[in-house]
């Protein structure tokens, strides 16, 4: 159990110059997260976001890797506990898994099918007993949280093998969806394809998950090391339309209709684990000016983005999420933020209607007309099929930027360096996810063109 210091750094630098960040959403450096102590260890493979299964098959497709980046972090960290969560609708990996978490003395939590489980507050509670402090992260209260394809890239890093590819859920309105492995910078217009391609002519894609993730209609996007799905739209459903109201609209459609039922607040996931976040007194922020604003925008501060309270909570199709990102750029702007005797008073227990206001599954899908789209994505292996060109993002990774490293014309072969952070700067590298020739250098990505095969 453990490492010594020495042996720890050099595990950390392996894992840095592999490129491991977060493979789940912001894409923070595993490096960085990994450089601590502490008591709990919890592999997030909850899943939170319907529709996905990218999480579910990478433990599946990369078991081996799993458990070796597993006892990785728990060496590296110090951990006592390992837990590994996953929702129950994926408890039969748990069960696959029995032999491997016995043999390591590992624990398992299967959470119900409800959103938004993958919530690291959440988990940290439920496997630790703990709240992890307004704004702070689990590192606070002794834990270390990391998404499960995370933990396999880990294993991968020490064993000499950089963050060239990605696991990805192409689904919604695609002839075939599938769950698969692709180089990291391929667009999402090669992603379609592979599930056979659209079955709409104008699609809106959400990238990364239906509640969270982002919006484009750019097919060129590349696949970034933190995207985890890719779900077509028809541009009619009305989750397309909600995503692309305009500022201007929600604000408007919010100042004139919300009549303070408080129901964001009352289903808001973090509100009901005690935090300082009450949506509906974020609206009434709408109707004022200068300091009571600004005062009044305090109460999104906490806010985490999970969109219950626009998608879900509100009986009149209203924008509480988007009205609080709104106001947590009016704190920034004004550096405002609660003190810690504002905390002391507003930071509650647990509500003990938590469980009874989680929202189930089902229920999402059928609220956001999700049924159509609601298939098996299974894994498809595509290990002999290679895109043309791939577009290596330099920012997918929170803290500073790769800069670029290779010119127009240089050749590359897969797990080359392409973009590099400075030593003492936060952040990874970025590499070659194919063989090729460098076609683009920007400061944001570098394109790479497969060269033509020679008969």
């Amino acid at each position: 159990m453990g490492v010594t210091t020495v042996a720890k750094q050099e595990l950390l630098q392996q894992i840095r110059a592999a490129g491991v960040i977060g493979a789940g959403g912001a894409g923070f450096p595993t490096y960085k997260k990994l450089d601590a102590s502490v008591e709990h260890v919890i592999a997030n493979g909850a899943e939170c976001e319907p529709l996905l299964q990218k999480d579910r098959e990478a433990m599946l497709q990369r078991q081996d890797a799993f458990f070796r980046g597993l006892q990785i972090v728990r060496d590296l960290t110090d951990a006592t506990t390992v837990t590994v969560a996953v929702k129950k609708k994926n408890e039969d990996v748990i069960e696959r898994f029995q032999a491997d978490l016995q043999a390591n003395h590992f624990e398992n939590l299967v959470y119900p099918d409800v959103y938004p489980a993958g919530d690291e507050y959440i988990l940290v509670y439920e496997i630790s007993g703990r709240l992890i402090p307004p704004g702070g992260i689990p590192l606070h209260v002794g834990c270390v949280v990391d998404n499960v394809e995370t933990i396999v890239n880990v294993a991968h890093a020490v064993a000499g093998r950089p963050v060239v590819e990605k696991f990805v859920t192409v689904c919604g309105a695609v002839a075939e969806p599938i769950t698969t492995v692709v180089p990291v910078g391929v667009s999402i217009a090669d992603c379609l394809q592979l599930a056979g391609g659209l079955t709409v002519d104008d699609p809106l894609i959400l990238t990364g998950g239906i509640m969270m993730g982002g919006v484009t209609t750019d097919l060129s996007t590349p696949v970034g090391k933190n995207m985890g799905g890719i779900i077509a739209l028809p541009r009619d459903h009305y989750l397309a339309k909600r995503k692309t109201q305009s500022q201007e609209t929600y604000t408007r459609i919010g100042h004139g209709q919300c009549d303070q039922c408080s129901l964001c607040t009352e289903l808001c996931p973090r509100y009901i684990m005690g935090y300082p976040i009450e949506p509906h007194k974020v609206m009434r922020t709408l109707l004022m000016t200068g300091e009571s604003k600004q005062r009044g925008s305090l109460w999104a501060q906490y806010c985490c983005e999970c969109n219950v309270c626009s998608m879900i909570a509100c009986p009149e199709s209203l924008d509480p999420k988007n009205i609080c990102v709104d106001a947590k750029k009016v704190l920034r702007e004004n550096k405002l933020g609660r003190s810690e005797e504002e905390l002391d008073v507003l930071f509650r227990d647990v509500h003990p209607a938590r469980k009874g206001r989680e929202i189930p599954i089902p229920t999402l899908i059928r609220r956001l007309g999700l049924a159509p789209y609601n298939r098996k994505a299974p894994f498809v292996n595509f290990d002999h099929w290679r895109p043309r060109r791939v577009v290596i993002p330099l920012n997918s990774h929170i803290g500073a930027p790769a800069k670029p490293v290779v010119s127009v014309g240089s050749t590359v072969r897969r797990g080359d360096i392409v973009g590099m952070v400075e030593e003492q700067q936060m952040g990874c590298p970025a590499h070659a996810s194919m063989d090729g020739q460098v076609t683009a250098v920007t400061s944001d990505s570098i394109e790479i063109t497969a060269q033509p095969m020679v008969n």
